[in-house]
């Protein structure tokens, strides 16, 4: 049978072999879970990245884009209401996964559909 690390290796060296990711600094050793992308990788990510986009914004009369950096001034983001009345919780997950490591924990975000509603 052939574990998952066996397969990630062989979804790495294709996706290096076809131009699509390479490690990171690789001629220099690498780093760890860090990758560039190739010329296909690229043309993929700005293909998903301009598809989301488009679905997101140009298909919606109501919906804007704006591209705008995420170190604000403290009063926006009070302003915006993520202060107050963001929320977003996270639980705590430990999983048995024999073959990547003994225990793996991690947090996760809640589904929305195990929220509590404001109304309830």
């Amino acid at each position: 049978m052939v574990t998952q690390e066996e397969t990630f290796k062989k979804i790495v060296a294709h996706c290096k072999e076809y131009g699509f990711v390479f490690p990171s600094s690789e001629i220099y050793d690498g780093l760890g879970a860090v990758y560039d992308y190739g010329q296909n990788g690229v043309e993929l990510k700005n293909n998903i990245k301009r598809y989301w986009w488009d679905a997101m914004t140009l298909l919606h009369e109501n919906i804007v884009g704006i591209d705008a950096a995420i170190f604000m001034h403290p009063t926006t983001w009070k302003a915006s209401g993520h202060v107050d009345a963001f929320n977003d919780p996270l639980i705590d997950n430990v999983i048995q996964k024999s073959d990547i490591a003994p225990m793996c924990s991690s947090k996760i975000r809640l589904p929305n559909t195990m929220r509590k509603s404001p109304k309830s």
